[in-house]
């Protein structure tokens, strides 16, 4: 049985994922690298994953990603990344027939990226993208 202030903590922290997933459909309108624009088919995707992130930065418009669910998984997983530009870094741990079936491919990108979204890339190009 859960105490109250576990409840109410819960209850927050699920009213601020509506609230992040809201602030991304705002900016992206759709899938940051394909345009698909279903919403029923995106997944906002935090760049610096929420249990390692400050309370501004769970909710920080800049710390998160709207992506097709492939691509939210592969982001989640680090199979991919994108770099300073938007452009994306698929790791050498997918292999190319994987690659294919996902459709992915080396000339994807964000479609805008702002400074501010920097530190969170850097920070999941460091520590979750699946290097070599």
């Amino acid at each position: 049985m859960l105490s109250s202030t576990e409840k109410e903590s819960i209850v927050k922290s699920r009213i601020g994922q509506g609230q992040f997933r809201q602030s991304l459909i705002n900016y992206w309108s759709a899938c940051a690298v394909t345009g698909c624009k279903e919403q029923k088919l995106l997944r906002a995707s935090h760049i610096k994953p929420w249990a390692k992130s400050s309370a501004t930065e769970r909710l920080s418009l800049y710390n998160g990603l709207l992506l097709s669910p492939s691509l939210d998984l592969c982001f989640d997983s680090g199979f991919i990344s994108f770099n300073s530009l938007g452009g994306i870094i698929i790791s050498n741990q997918l292999n190319s027939n994987d690659i294919e079936a996902l459709s992915i491919n080396k000339d994807m990108k964000l479609s805008s990226i702002s400074p501010e979204h920097e530190k969170y890339l850097e920070y999941h190009r460091e520590n979750i993208y699946k290097r070599s």
